[in-house]
C-alpha cells in the first residue's frame, strides 16, 4: 500500500491500533508507520503478524484481558479499537465468543483507555449494524437494525463508546465503514475467496447473485479511519464507502475479467437468508467535515488486489492466511 498522512499531525505520535494483524488493522498500521507514528501492534500472537516497518512494534495481549490492553494503551496520543470476530458464518457460530469478544473487549478497551487518558479514540464499527434498510442510500442518522450476532454485538460496542464519551468526556469517534477489499483480507470473505479460486482454476460455487454491496479499497478506508482521528468530532459516526451499489454477480465478473480467468459460476440463490440485499451508503459528512473521498477506482483497486493474491499463490511462504482480527 503506497502512499502516507500529514507528517504535521502523525509525526511522533504514539499509536495504538488493536487488531492489527487483520485486514484494515494491518493496512491501516502500515500507513500510520509510514507517515511518521510510532505504532503499537496489539495482536493476540506474535505468530499472527510480522513487520519490519520503521516505528512499529508488537504488543501481545487480548482485549479480553483488562491488563493487557491497559498496559499497551499507557503513553499513547491516538488509539483505535478494530479488535472483532468479523467473519460473518464465524459469528453465527461462535455466539457468545463473538459477543465477549467485540462487545466486551470494547468495554475492556474503554475503561483501560480513560484509566491511561488517551487524548483521542477512534471506534472501528461497521455498516452491518444498519441490517435491512428501506430506504437508500444508508445516512448516518438512519436507526440501525442488526440482523445478527456480529452486528449486534459491534452495536453494542457503539453504545459504550458513546457512553465513555458522555460520562467522562473522552474524545471518542466513530466510524461505520462500509464493505472494503485489497491485500491481507482472509481467504473466506468475498472478494478474496473469488479470485483465489479463480487463480487455482476451481470452480465458482456461489451463494445468491442478487445482494448489493459499497465495496471501497482498504486503502482508502485506512486513510478515513486515520482523518477521523485527526478530525472527527466526539461522539460522532461517520461513513466510509464508495457510495456505488453492486451485485455480487457483477463483482464475480469484474473479477474475471480484471484476472483473465473464466469459470463456470453454480449460484443458490436461497443461500445465507438471514442476509442484507441491499447496501450502499452515503459519505458525505466525511466528505464534508474530514475532507475525505474515495480515491482509488473499483477496477483499479481489484487489479492491485488480483495482483496481490496472486503474487501470493506464486510465493512460497504465503502471507494471506492469518488469523480473524481480534
Amino acid at each position: 500500500m503506497k502512499g502516507s498522512l500529514p507528517e504535521s499531525f502523525w509525526k511522533g505520535k504514539s499509536v495504538l491500533v488493536t487488531g492489527a494483524s487483520g485486514f484494515a488493522g494491518r493496512n491501516l498500521s502500515s500507513l500510520l508507520s509510514r507517515s511518521g507514528s510510532r505504532v503499537r501492534c496489539f495482536v493476540r500472537s506474535r505468530n499472527d503478524f510480522s513487520t519490519d516497518e520503521a516505528g512499529t512494534s508488537l504488543v501481545v495481549g487480548d482485549v479480553q484481558d483488562y491488563q493487557s490492553i491497559l498496559d499497551a494503551l499507557k503513553d499513547v496520543d491516538v488509539a483505535f479499537h478494530l479488535a472483532a470476530i468479523t467473519l460473518i458464518p464465524e459469528t453465527r457460530v461462535k455466539t457468545f465468543n463473538t459477543f465477549t469478544t467485540n462487545a466486551l473487549g470494547t468495554l475492556n478497551f474503554l475503561m483501560a483507555a480513560k484509566a491511561c487518558d488517551v487524548p483521542k479514540v477512534v471506534y472501528v464499527s461497521t455498516c452491518h449494524v444498519y441490517g435491512k434498510q428501506e430506504k437508500l442510500p444508508i445516512t448516518e442518522d438512519m436507526a440501525p437494525k442488526p440482523i445478527d450476532i456480529y452486528s449486534a454485538s459491534k452495536l453494542s460496542g457503539e453504545s459504550l463508546a458513546l457512553s465513555f464519551a458522555e460520562m467522562h468526556g473522552m474524545d471518542i469517534s466513530i466510524s461505520r465503514a462500509f464493505n472494503h477489499y485489497g491485500p491481507y483480507q482472509r481467504p473466506d470473505f468475498l472478494v478474496p475467496s473469488i479470485i483465489l479460486r479463480l487463480l487455482k482454476g476451481e470452480k465458482l460455487a456461489m451463494g445468491n447473485p442478487a445482494p448489493t454491496r459499497d465495496f471501497s479499497f482498504v486503502e482508502d478506508i485506512v486513510r478515513g479511519y486515520a482523518l477521523l482521528a485527526e478530525k472527527g468530532r466526539s461522539s460522532e459516526i461517520y461513513h466510509f464507502g464508495s457510495g456505488q451499489e453492486r451485485s455480487v454477480q457483477e463483482i464475480v465478473e469484474t473479477i474475471m475479467k480484471i484476472s483473465g480467468v473464466k469459470s463456470e459460476v453454480h449460484w443458490n440463490p436461497d443461500a445465507r437468508r438471514v442476509d442484507i440485499p441491499r447496501s450502499v451508503g452515503d459519505y458525505s459528512k466525511a466528505r464534508k467535515e474530514l475532507g475525505w473521498k474515495p480515491e482509488v477506482d473499483f477496477e483499479d483497486g481489484m487489479k492491485k488486489t488480483v495482483a496481490w493474491y496472486r503474487s501470493q499463490l506464486d510465493s512460497r511462504n504465503p502471507k494471506m492466511i492469518h488469523v480473524p482480527n481480534a
